[in-house]
């Protein structure tokens, strides 16, 4: 049986930021989660604001993306690498303790397997199989507002 799976990381922010960090100050769940869905997937896609400028310039030094610059964001596309896959996986974390990325999507071809928003805090998982709830839910916290449709 297949389903369609949103699911939200309770967050907090702190006093002088719109940040949102899991309430837990952990991003464990993420890296079971991206190592998971990569396998599954083919090319990726990472959105990041236009003054996330550290982030950027990481991920143009990594030279597998093509970047297409918009009026407030840039999104990096290409093929799943396994210099792509092992920054995604282990570099997830700036200097200043925050998640790296606005979104990260996952594809194989043009199917979406794998969306994170919200800087690693909202997430979909179209035509999810039950071990994919099973290891979803195994691995979020508790709290995880999690919708099953």
């Amino acid at each position: 049986m297949q389903n369609n799976l949103a699911f939200h990381i309770p967050t907090y922010t702190d006093d002088d930021s719109t940040f949102p960090k899991p309430v837990n100050r952990s991003y464990d769940y993420w890296v079971h989660l991206i190592k998971y869905f990569l396998f599954k997937s083919d090319t990726i896609e990472v959105h990041c604001w236009n003054e996330e400028i550290d982030t950027i310039d990481e991920i143009k030094k990594l030279n597998s993306f093509e970047m297409f610059q918009e009026e407030n964001i840039t999104v990096f596309k290409g093929m799943k690498t396994s210099i792509i896959s092992a920054y995604l996986s282990n570099d997830n974390i700036n200097n200043i303790g925050e998640f790296k990325w606005f979104t990260v999507n996952l594809d194989k071809g043009t199917v979406p397997v794998f969306h994170s928003g919200h800087w690693g805090t909202e997430f979909f998982v179209p035509n999810a199989m039950e071990k994919d709830v099973e290891l979803i839910k195994n691995v979020i916290p508790a709290e995880t507002s999690f919708h099953n449709y």
